[in-house]
């Protein structure tokens, strides 16, 4: 995101390639199903722990052929956990699926052809780059598997082993007056035991930027309801957080722990100084699988060679 190379390659696509895409026809999206219009299967009364694979900054192939990005690399580990993983598996996005600008050709040409081959099991979340040039195409292309109400506000919940998990948009207002966050605390009360939330922009990364305060009073809500982890992405980097509460504080009583797993595909960066809380530190693509269980879960941060870069377990917090 921020080193020498990209951004200028950035702006040649931004003067150049993408001026002839402007006027070149476009495929029609969907991710094989006609838009993305089925929902992502839920196994039904699941007897073994949900199996979550995780990932954000997904689909950079810009001059490349799919078969040669970052993103097929990440797309075949997935498939490879998902083929032990069973039934009561899925995969949820973290945001910046795809690149080019938001153009559909970004979708067609890079997602579908790497992470578009388990389309059926996936639940999406939007990033910034899901937003450029509007965020019709992102719509267009997941369909209810990122907005199953059918309204495209970019957030919704899903049921499963004991746990929720909250799928929410840092594109869009989330203050705490936001119809998002009166939403979520709605939503809250009928959460399972165990909660989760995710969503594209990293609350507290040591990254070049820095943290981002966008999701504060998102991250506020869901602390004072006792949720147990964020999930998150945007910078092109794995990070594990301990507890914290909105303001940064690290808490042995409270808070919520917190990963930002920017490591689906797209050029990878260095971290910058350590923030405080900063647990442990990864650059490589990857993976991050979950397995959630009534009451705790596990987490495995795989890079692509298949090594395990990072894993623990957790309990869910008392209600």
């Amino acid at each position: 995101m921020h080193d020498n190379f990209w951004p200028g390659i950035m702006r040649a696509v931004r003067v150049g390639f993408l001026a002839t895409l402007a006027g070149a026809a476009v495929v029609g999206c969907g991710g094989g199903d006609g838009g993305g219009t089925v929902p992502p299967v839920l196994q039904a009364n699941p007897t073994t722990p949900w199996e979550l694979m995780t990932a954000g900054d997904i689909a950079q192939c810009f001059l490349r052929p799919a078969s040669d990005s970052g993103a097929e690399k990440t797309a075949q580990l997935i498939e490879r956990q998902l083929a032990g993983a069973g039934g009561n598996s899925n995969v949820l996005t973290l945001g910046d699926n795809a690149y080019l600008l938001g153009a559909s050709l970004g979708f067609t040409d890079c997602y579908e052809k790497t992470w578009g081959r388990f389309i059926n099991k996936t639940f999406a979340i939007a990033g910034n780059h899901d937003y450029e040039n509007g965020n019709s195409n992102y719509f267009d292309y997941f369909g209810a598997k990122a907005s199953p109400d059918g309204q495209r506000t970019g957030y919704y919940r899903i049921d499963q082993s004991g746990w929720t998990v909250f799928a929410l948009n840092s594109n869009i207002d989330a203050s705490a007056a936001s119809v998002q966050a009166q939403w979520l605390k709605k939503e809250l009360a009928t959460a399972n035991p165990c909660v989760a939330a995710a969503w594209h922009h990293a609350r507290f990364t040591s990254a070049p930027d820095g943290d981002n305060a966008t999701m504060a009073a998102v991250w506020d809500i869901l602390d004072q309801a006792k949720a147990d982890v964020v999930l998150q992405a945007h910078e092109h980097q794995y990070e594990r957080f301990a507890p914290m509460t909105a303001d940064g504080t690290l808490s042995a009583t409270g808070g919520m722990r917190s990963f930002v797993v920017g490591t689906g595909g797209a050029k990878t960066y260095a971290h910058a100084t350590v923030r405080a809380g900063s647990e442990k530190q990864a650059v490589a693509l990857g993976v991050m699988r979950l397995s959630l269980s009534a009451g705790n879960a596990k987490w495995r941060f795989l890079d692509v060679d298949n090594a395990v870069r990072d894993e623990g377990t957790f309990d869910c917090r008392k209600k």
